[in-house]
């Protein structure tokens, strides 16, 4: 790898039988797992609200925001809380993503990333390969509208 290269700090995050691959950034905390607090008039891919750091954030399912069926929630989920950059941003700086498990940290270069043939599905920006393993990279942007339009 040159020198020039840049190499981002990026996390898989481990959803229903896929894992999401963000830039550290863009992940404000992964948090213990509790149960959101549910609203009714929610559409279903919105899971309802946690308390985070003094505020109530929303919590959506990625894979039913992208038409997937969602497993149950495992022992050992997660709150992936991520920062909003966004149009809606000030509305709006968090939500959260439920994961089926505990993030990992991987090194993310031009080098090592592969497209795939595979069509992305309506929440993800593309479906690669990094290193040899599968990576979806969602569309924060289209997941903040859809929390967006339900606070």
């Amino acid at each position: 790898m040159s020198e020039s290269q840049s190499v981002i700090a990026s996390l898989y995050l481990p959803v229903s039988n896929k894992q999401l691959l963000l830039p550290n950034v863009s992940v404000a905390e992964v948090v213990a797992y509790q149960e959101p607090k549910k609203r009714n008039d929610a559409p279903e891919y919105f899971l309802g609200t946690v308390h985070w750091r003094g505020i109530d954030i929303p919590v959506i399912s990625y894979e039913i925001a992208n038409d997937l069926k969602q497993n149950e929630t495992s022992a050992a989920a997660r709150i992936a809380v991520i920062n909003t950059i966004g149009k809606h941003h000030d509305a709006l700086p968090f939500f959260a993503i439920i994961t089926q498990g505990i993030p990992r940290l991987v090194k993310v270069s031009d080098d090592i990333i592969k497209k795939t043939k595979q069509k992305p599905g309506v929440a993800d920006s593309a479906l690669i390969k990094v290193d040899g393993e599968d990576a979806t990279i969602p569309n924060l942007g289209y997941l903040e509208s859809l929390v967006y339009s339900h606070i």
